[in-house]
């Protein structure tokens, strides 16, 4: 507990709050345009097929899911760099491989900090952006098709799946920050890798539980083995 409490003082979390809330405030107002874009396009004949993602929830879910997936991607390599990367890249490598601390339970903390600010984060945020939705849909008489009974519950899973698949995703950039000594690298890794499968989320927004279980499972494991190869390699670095 003493190592987490460590971490944190360590990273300054004020600054990454402010960047959630930031992204909180950035999805809200996405998602109330999307509701609104599917008012306008209600009015006409016919709804175009470019827009039926708007027109029933479990596509504004898998809209809304998408881009949090996107934000917090990126969250999770921009604390993974500053955490693990510029850390054991750094000028501080010296002190921490010297830590009266084994050199694995140090990383798995740092690695359990990056996943569990992002998980968390992730979660809140993407239940906030889609309830306030629900409120305002109803405020303003916007009522796009409920196409599945357990909405809530599909809300609720798919959100802590997404969260978790946004940690993984900065746990996975660590290795090629770690490889190329750079922080800014683990970002541009993280962007690339969400560029290219951020569209796989809405895909089909029937089925977005199992597309997030795939998306998720895959990349658990991805980061569960770098996370062993990053270990292996800092048991050999020399003080």
């Amino acid at each position: 507990m003493n190592l987490y409490i460590l971490e944190m003082k360590k990273i300054r979390f004020s600054t990454y709050l402010w960047a959630i809330l930031g992204i909180f405030a950035s999805l809200l107002a996405l998602g109330i345009l999307f509701l609104f874009i599917f008012q306008i396009e209600k009015g006409q004949s016919g709804i175009p097929e470019e827009v039926e993602l708007f027109a029933n929830w479990n596509g504004l879910l898998a809209l809304t899911t998408a881009l949090a997936f996107v934000c917090f991607s990126v969250l999770s390599a921009v604390i993974a760099a500053k955490v693990v990367v510029s850390e054991y890249c750094g000028r501080n490598a010296i002190v921490l491989l010297s830590y009266p601390v084994k050199r694995k339970a140090l990383l798995e903390t740092k690695c359990l900090l990056v996943c569990g600010i992002t998980t968390i984060s992730a979660f809140i945020s993407n239940i906030f952006v889609v309830g306030i939705m629900y409120v305002i849909s109803h405020i303003f008489g916007i009522v796009p098709q409920m196409n599945t009974r357990h909405f809530v519950l599909t809300a609720l899973i798919s959100s802590i799946l997404m969260g978790i698949s946004s940690s993984a995703v900065g746990i996975i950039s660590t290795a090629v920050g770690w490889k190329k000594r750079s922080g800014i690298a683990t970002i541009v890794c993280s962007l690339i890798i969400v560029c290219v499968l951020t569209n796989f989320i809405t895909v089909s927004p029937r089925n977005i539980i199992w597309v997030m279980l795939a998306i998720s499972t895959v990349f658990f494991v991805i980061a569960i083995v770098i996370y062993h190869i990053l270990a292996n390699r800092i048991e050999k670095m020399e003080v």
